[in-house]
């Protein structure tokens, strides 16, 4: 009975106290609850921003510090970084390899970047550095150069000792403001300029590149307006045939007729062209070009003449694109043997398969194969004797008064000779070159020294005169012969 009127007496107090206590339970529970998830928000945005290879920060992270900073108008260098050879790493050690060489990466930068300095991996194996809060180019040289000094200091994996070498662009903005764009682009196009120049070093964007830069943006929309208004055409350079002279060749070049610049080779835009991923339109239209001349010569009496047309070697991994050029060529009453494909650049020997298929279905409609190796090397012949080749291109470039140069020539002449190509000797120059091209056996010749590339009106009139021309031709090829 007193438990009761105890109660009774204090049941109020009572109240507030287990009130307090699920106030404070609850207090906790809410807390814990708030804190996990606060955590857990944590740990998905740490996920979000960062690499989970490299353990570094990624694209995403790049960007948004770099808005921060932009923002902030903090002087900084932004740095860009691509290894240079990664890919062959991968190819040759296998992938496993290669992700320990960017977690080695990431190593080299703890041990080379200073405190205000933060590396970030933004895919494959590019990376990119903020050096935040600089005040001069040669404080960012310091620490520039500690990096080259760690990058330097090969790697050990698994039983291999690998030597990672890197091209790295810098921008800076002390004395200037720029946009995340520009920063961006300045960056990159330093990086490429240094590759480009040999790369395993550093470079500072500076005005010239940014020139360059800014012409690139302007072809970017003058070369989308070529095609609109049909700027673009083809120039032809001559192709001596020595066995038979009989029978002329031209070789199918790129031309664009610029409204400001005048008349430009393929040289000064094709790079531009294929960041654009215009080259396949490109070939399709030269290609078109070639064919429409072929029958055009035809009409005019001139069927003895072969035209060979450039096709990049990444466009023959493109079931579509080979489907489309093969049939535009039947589409074409072509004479015989009248047309010749030339891939462009050397062919990828892990990718052998991928040529025989395109260049047998090529062979199929009569088209004859020629592989432009301008700097082919004796190893790389014999992995090419399986594809349906049937001339390979070299170039007299490598001849000097250097007897060995001229025996490494004659040898590389008899290594296609007994593989079963015809050789086209190009860049003939000098008399010199050219006689030496005769006497080592080459099929034909090409260069500036014999003929320069021409318009097609002009290739019209040799070929009406090509009959004086030939018996110089001939005299020359006979007075050669008896020097041997």
């Amino acid at each position: 009975m007193e438990f009761l009127n105890y109660i009774s007496e204090y049941k109020g107090i009572l109240f507030e106290v287990l009130k307090a206590a699920i106030i404070a339970i609850a207090a906790i529970l809410i807390y814990i609850l708030v804190t996990r998830k606060k955590e857990g928000n944590s740990k998905v945005r740490k996920q979000a921003y960062t690499d989970e290879l490299t353990g570094k920060g990624n694209r995403y992270l790049f960007y948004s510090d770099l808005d921060r900073l932009i923002a902030q108008e903090r002087n900084m260098a932004v740095c860009f970084m691509d290894l240079d050879g990664f890919k062959q790493i991968n190819d040759a050690l296998g992938h496993d390899v290669g992700d320990e060489v960017l977690k080695a990466m990431s190593v080299k930068f703890d041990e080379a970047l200073p405190n205000n300095a933060k590396a970030y991996r933004l895919g494959g194996d590019e990376f990119a550095v903020i050096i935040d809060q600089v005040n001069s180019k040669e404080e960012v040289i310091l620490v520039l150069e500690n990096l080259k000094t760690i990058m330097n200091k090969p790697v050990e994996i698994d039983t291999n000792t690998i030597s990672i070498e890197y091209s790295l662009g810098v921008v800076l903005t002390i004395d200037e403001k720029y946009s995340r764009k520009e920063l961006v682009n300045y960056a990159d196009n330093a990086m490429y300029y240094i590759k480009e120049h040999g790369g395993n070093d550093y470079y500072f964007h500076n005005d010239s590149l940014k020139a360059k830069l800014d012409n690139n943006i302007k072809m970017e929309k003058d070369l989308m307006k070529a095609f609109e208004n049909n700027e673009f055409g083809i120039s032809l350079q001559p192709r001596i045939n020595v066995k038979d002279t009989s029978r002329i060749g031209f070789e199918a070049l790129l031309t664009w007729n610029h409204p400001v610049l005048g008349n430009l080779d393929a040289a000064y835009f094709i790079n531009q062209a294929e960041t654009m991923g215009l080259t396949i339109k490109l070939d399709v239209y030269v290609l078109k070009a070639v064919c429409e001349k072929i029958m055009d010569f035809k009409a005019k009496g001139f069927e003895n003449v072969q035209m060979s047309v450039n096709i990049s070697n990444k466009n023959a991994f493109k079931k579509e694109f080979v489907d489309t050029i093969c049939t535009i060529i039947t589409s074409y009453d072509l004479p015989v043997n009248s047309l010749q494909i030339e891939m462009t650049g050397n062919l990828e020997t892990n990718r052998l398969e991928t040529y025989k298929i395109m260049f047998e279905r090529l062979k199929q409609i009569g088209v004859d194969i020629i592989i432009n190796n301008l700097e082919i090397k004796q190893e790389s012949l014999e992995l090419l004797k399986e594809l349906p080749i049937d001339e390979i291109k070299i170039s007299s470039s490598i001849l000097s008064s250097d007897l060995i140069n001229d025996k490494v020539f004659l040898d590389i002449i008899n290594l296609c000779k007994d593989l079963g190509y015809k050789v086209i000797v190009g860049k003939i120059s000098d008399d010199r070159k050219m006689i030496k091209a005769i006497t080592d056996n080459a099929d034909k010749l090409q260069g500036d020294f014999l003929f320069k590339k021409m318009e097609e009106s002009l290739a019209e009139e040799l070929l009406n005169n090509y009959g004086a021309y030939r018996l110089r031709i001939d005299d020359i090829i006979v007075n050669t012969k008896k020097i041997i």
